[in-house]
């Protein structure tokens, strides 16, 4: 993965952002993550007469997970539940983009930050390897 700023991860994809998106959502399902929302920002902004962008706002989570870190620090529900972008960068390209967790988390979370952070990295690099191979 390769840095497009300080805070974000970007994962290039060599699929449309379309074919993109239903992989990511089928990894999720795969792991029996929770999807909550499914935000199409270029849909919303064609709608509202805007110039639209094709990015998309995956937003899922882990009940069970989440609980425990706002036991250890409930502040933290702000930055929950976990999500992934995807940006169509090309008809036939992509981007999955990811805020690594320590950016967002205080420090005494360092270690949860970590592992959510592995967990959204994780995800994109599935998404993105079932999209290249054409996966159904």
């Amino acid at each position: 993965m390769s840095s497009s700023t300080q805070t974000y991860e970007e994962l290039v994809v060599a699929t449309a952002a379309t074919v993109t998106v239903r992989h990511l959502r089928d990894a999720l399902r795969g792991h029996g993550l929770t999807e909550y929302a499914v935000v199409d920002h270029g849909h919303d902004m064609a709608a509202a007469g805007a110039p639209s962008h094709p990015a998309w706002t995956l937003i899922f989570g882990n009940p069970a997970a989440g609980e425990k870190l706002l036991a250890r620090n409930v502040t933290a529900a702000v930055d929950i539940p976990l999500r992934l972008a995807v940006i169509g960068t090309g008809p036939d390209t992509s981007a999955i983009v990811l805020r690594p967790m320590e950016s967002l988390l205080p420090a005494d979370l360092t270690d949860v930050a970590a592992a959510f952070t592995g967990v959204l990295r994780s995800l994109a690099s599935e998404a993105r390897d079932a999209a290249e191979r054409g996966a159904p």
